[in-house]
Protein backbone atom coordinates (compact mmCIF):
# COMPACT_ATOMS: atom_id res chain seq x y z
CA UNK A 1 0.00 0.00 0.00
CA UNK A 2 1.81 3.13 -1.15
CA UNK A 3 2.45 5.68 0.99
CA UNK A 4 3.43 9.73 0.63
CA UNK A 5 6.87 9.71 1.10
CA UNK A 6 7.47 6.32 -0.40
CA UNK A 7 10.01 5.83 -2.94
CA UNK A 8 11.07 2.91 -5.29
CA UNK A 9 13.29 2.21 -8.29
CA UNK A 10 12.24 1.53 -11.64
CA UNK A 11 14.93 0.37 -13.45
CA UNK A 12 17.83 3.22 -13.32
CA UNK A 13 14.53 5.54 -12.43
CA UNK A 14 13.67 6.98 -8.87
CA UNK A 15 9.76 6.76 -8.36
CA UNK A 16 8.33 9.01 -5.77
CA UNK A 17 4.92 8.97 -4.42
CA UNK A 18 3.92 12.71 -3.71
CA UNK A 19 0.27 12.34 -2.80
CA UNK A 20 -2.29 9.23 -2.01
CA UNK A 21 -5.99 9.38 -1.07
CA UNK A 22 -5.46 13.53 0.19
CA UNK A 23 -9.63 13.76 0.17
CA UNK A 24 -12.60 12.36 0.71
CA UNK A 25 -14.16 12.94 -3.35
CA UNK A 26 -13.72 9.41 -4.73
CA UNK A 27 -12.46 11.19 -8.01
CA UNK A 28 -9.93 13.26 -6.11
CA UNK A 29 -7.76 10.31 -4.32
CA UNK A 30 -5.53 9.79 -7.64
CA UNK A 31 -2.14 8.36 -6.61
CA UNK A 32 -0.05 11.18 -7.79
CA UNK A 33 3.57 9.94 -8.79
CA UNK A 34 6.84 11.67 -9.87
CA UNK A 35 9.64 10.06 -11.60
CA UNK A 36 13.24 10.94 -12.21
CA UNK A 37 15.36 9.69 -14.53
CA UNK A 38 18.52 11.35 -15.61
CA UNK A 39 18.34 15.01 -16.33
CA UNK A 40 14.19 14.24 -17.15
CA UNK A 41 11.33 14.08 -14.54
CA UNK A 42 8.10 13.08 -15.26
CA UNK A 43 4.58 13.72 -12.94
CA UNK A 44 1.82 11.80 -13.54
CA UNK A 45 -0.91 13.50 -11.38
CA UNK A 46 -4.22 11.52 -12.19
CA UNK A 47 -7.55 12.98 -11.27
CA UNK A 48 -5.74 15.07 -8.61
CA UNK A 49 -7.61 18.60 -8.09
CA UNK A 50 -6.43 21.91 -6.64
CA UNK A 51 -7.54 20.60 -3.20
CA UNK A 52 -4.40 17.72 -3.91
CA UNK A 53 -2.07 20.02 -5.33
CA UNK A 54 -2.63 22.47 -2.38
CA UNK A 55 -1.62 19.47 -0.08
CA UNK A 56 1.33 19.19 -1.94
CA UNK A 57 2.69 22.93 -2.29
CA UNK A 58 1.84 22.57 1.47
CA UNK A 59 4.71 19.83 2.13
CA UNK A 60 6.93 21.25 -0.46
CA UNK A 61 7.32 18.27 -1.92
CA UNK A 62 9.75 18.10 -5.45
CA UNK A 63 7.16 19.20 -8.06
CA UNK A 64 9.44 20.11 -10.89
CA UNK A 65 9.66 18.29 -13.97
CA UNK A 66 10.18 17.76 -17.57
CA UNK A 67 6.56 16.30 -18.25
CA UNK A 68 3.33 17.16 -16.76
CA UNK A 69 0.40 14.65 -17.34
CA UNK A 70 -2.03 17.36 -16.22
CA UNK A 71 -5.18 16.13 -13.82
CA UNK A 72 -8.41 15.40 -14.31
CA UNK A 73 -8.39 15.78 -17.93
CA UNK A 74 -7.34 19.59 -17.88
CA UNK A 75 -10.45 20.19 -15.48
CA UNK A 76 -10.93 23.98 -14.59
CA UNK A 77 -10.71 22.10 -11.57
CA UNK A 78 -7.16 21.13 -11.24
CA UNK A 79 -3.77 22.63 -12.71
CA UNK A 80 -4.06 25.57 -10.66
CA UNK A 81 -1.47 28.38 -11.45
CA UNK A 82 0.18 28.03 -7.82
CA UNK A 83 0.54 24.15 -8.47
CA UNK A 84 2.01 24.98 -12.65
CA UNK A 85 4.54 27.30 -10.95
CA UNK A 86 5.90 24.96 -8.58
CA UNK A 87 6.06 22.35 -11.62
CA UNK A 88 6.99 24.51 -14.23
CA UNK A 89 6.86 21.70 -16.94
CA UNK A 90 8.28 21.70 -20.31
CA UNK A 91 5.83 19.78 -21.68
CA UNK A 92 2.02 19.02 -20.72
CA UNK A 93 0.08 15.82 -21.31
CA UNK A 94 -4.06 16.28 -21.69
CA UNK A 95 -5.57 13.04 -21.90
CA UNK A 96 -9.47 13.98 -22.66
CA UNK A 97 -11.60 12.56 -25.79
CA UNK A 98 -12.42 14.34 -28.54
CA UNK A 99 -15.93 16.34 -28.45
CA UNK A 100 -16.30 14.82 -24.35
CA UNK A 101 -19.32 15.97 -22.68
CA UNK A 102 -17.62 18.04 -19.90
CA UNK A 103 -15.25 20.53 -22.50
CA UNK A 104 -11.92 19.05 -21.20
CA UNK A 105 -9.80 20.64 -21.65
CA UNK A 106 -10.95 24.07 -20.34
CA UNK A 107 -9.45 27.17 -21.25
CA UNK A 108 -8.78 28.48 -18.26
CA UNK A 109 -5.86 25.19 -18.16
CA UNK A 110 -4.84 25.77 -21.36
CA UNK A 111 -4.38 29.49 -20.76
CA UNK A 112 -2.62 28.39 -17.38
CA UNK A 113 -0.15 26.25 -18.94
CA UNK A 114 0.28 28.82 -21.89
CA UNK A 115 1.50 31.44 -19.31
CA UNK A 116 4.29 28.76 -17.96
CA UNK A 117 5.73 28.18 -21.32
CA UNK A 118 4.54 24.79 -21.66
CA UNK A 119 3.96 22.74 -24.93
CA UNK A 120 0.90 21.24 -24.52
CA UNK A 121 -0.15 17.89 -26.09
CA UNK A 122 -3.76 16.82 -25.73
CA UNK A 123 -5.35 13.18 -27.11
CA UNK A 124 -8.18 14.82 -28.55
CA UNK A 125 -6.66 16.37 -30.91
CA UNK A 126 -3.24 13.92 -31.30
CA UNK A 127 -4.67 10.59 -30.53
CA UNK A 128 -2.46 8.16 -28.33
CA UNK A 129 0.79 10.35 -27.21
CA UNK A 130 3.81 8.16 -27.01
CA UNK A 131 6.84 9.44 -25.84
CA UNK A 132 10.51 8.53 -25.55
CA UNK A 133 13.01 9.35 -23.45
CA UNK A 134 16.77 8.45 -23.09
CA UNK A 135 17.31 10.53 -19.33
CA UNK A 136 18.15 13.24 -21.73
CA UNK A 137 16.11 13.58 -24.62
CA UNK A 138 12.37 13.09 -25.15
CA UNK A 139 10.58 12.31 -28.15
CA UNK A 140 7.30 12.74 -29.21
Amino acid sequence: IPRVGDQFSLGSATCSVLAVNTTADINNTSIVVRIVYGNTSFLFTGDAEREVEEAMLDRQVPLESTVLKVGHHGSSTSTSYAFLRNVMPQYAVISCGKDNDYGFPHRSVLRRLEAVGANILCTDELGTVVLYFDGKNIIF
